[in-house]
């Protein structure tokens, strides 16, 4: 009976490990995902796979002082926001109080924020190719709706 239950708990921390990668890839849904509302824009946040990106702290990530989420290695979300020059810093960076990622956002624009992991931290700054970061992406997993900032795909 001993066997059964720990062969069973063994089971369900496995499901959960793996329930935690299981997000659809960016080329998967990419084509999924919902068109902008009129004057918004929207950005993307992705995080490369790294050999060191699941070691380092993940501190928030906020645009114009709200929390939009947690970047997480080999990971993606994206959300929208009105036109406009917008401001984006980890929450670590707001509180060392460095200057924030200025992302200028016209509406119907898509815009590509990368972080990356240097010195033992996450780092972000705007891709200038979209076809750059489309290929960065595209073997991403959506890092979910965890915060009702993002944006939610229905696949």
């Amino acid at each position: 009976m001993k066997h059964w239950i720990k062969l069973s708990l063994a089971a369900l921390g496995a499901a959960s490990v793996l329930a935690g990668c299981a997000g659809p890839r960016y080329g998967d849904v990419a084509a999924k995902i919902s068109a902008l509302e009129p004057g918004e824009g929207r950005i993307y946040f992705y995080q490369p796979k790294t050999s060191n990106g699941d070691k380092v702290p993940h501190p928030a990530i906020l645009v114009d002082n709200a929390r939009v989420g947690k970047s997480k290695s080999g990971h993606f979300f994206f959300v929208d926001r009105s036109a406009g020059t917008l401001e984006v810093i980890t929450a670590t960076d707001r509180k060392e109080r460095k200057d924030p990622l200025v992302v200028p956002l016209a509406a119907g624009q898509t815009q590509y924020v990368r972080v990356d992991v240097a010195g033992g931290k996450q780092g972000l700054r705007l891709e200038q190719s979209p076809d750059a970061a489309q290929q960065a992406l595209a073997d991403l997993r959506y890092w979910g709706a965890g915060r009702r900032e993002r944006e939610a795909l229905r696949y």
